[in-house]
């Protein structure tokens, strides 16, 4: 196909061409300098998170659900572990709403062994997120968090986007705390 045809394909268009925006962090980029990740800039509660501060943080809540859950052995065991590796997963292809769902569930089963190793897990580490210091009960952070995603979606966006950054750091230190078999 020669290029003469396929240009033919498209019409010309006539107006001006349109150039996209650019992002805001393009304005501070200097020509040597690294691109700013997206992920810097995520915002929730006002605050501006710091990508060094997410491991640490990460590393509190992993601590934090040990000091609750796990006070005789301080050692996630391996349910433990693949409770914080599905919740990475959900958050991926679900979302915070859904996570926070299935927390509360209702319909659940009395005795399903996954849901009795996963919510534990899932409900500490979401509500440390949500509330650092003194996280809510599972319908709290459930009516918080529905809360957020109506009434301001951005919120709601950024903390989805927070807890995505943080899964990763949940997986690592999940990992490095596991007990060994």
């Amino acid at each position: 196909m020669s290029k003469k045809h396929k240009s033919s394909q498209f019409p010309k268009s006539k107006s001006q061409p349109v150039t996209p925006p650019k992002p805001p962090s393009a304005a501070v980029q200097t020509p040597n300098s690294t691109p700013l990740i997206d992920s810097v800039a995520v915002k929730a509660d006002g605050q501006r998170v710091q990508p060094e501060q997410m491991s640490l943080n990460a590393h509190q809540h992993i601590q934090q659900y040990l000091d609750k859950h796990r006070q005789d052995i301080k050692k996630l065991t391996k349910e433990d572990l693949n409770a914080v590796l599905r919740l990475s997963q959900h958050l991926r292809v679900f979302g915070l709403l859904s996570s926070v769902g299935y927390i509360n569930q209702s319909n659940a089963q009395e005795n399903n062994e996954v849901r009795r190793r996963t919510v534990p897990v899932w409900e500490c580490l979401l509500g440390h997120l949500i509330h650092p210091n003194n996280p809510p009960d599972a319908k709290a952070l459930m009516a918080k968090v529905v809360e957020m995603a109506q009434e301001r979606p951005s919120e709601y966006m950024a903390t989805w986007r927070k807890a995505l950054i943080l899964a990763h750091h949940w997986n690592f230190w999940a990992r490095a705390y596991q007990q060994e078999d």
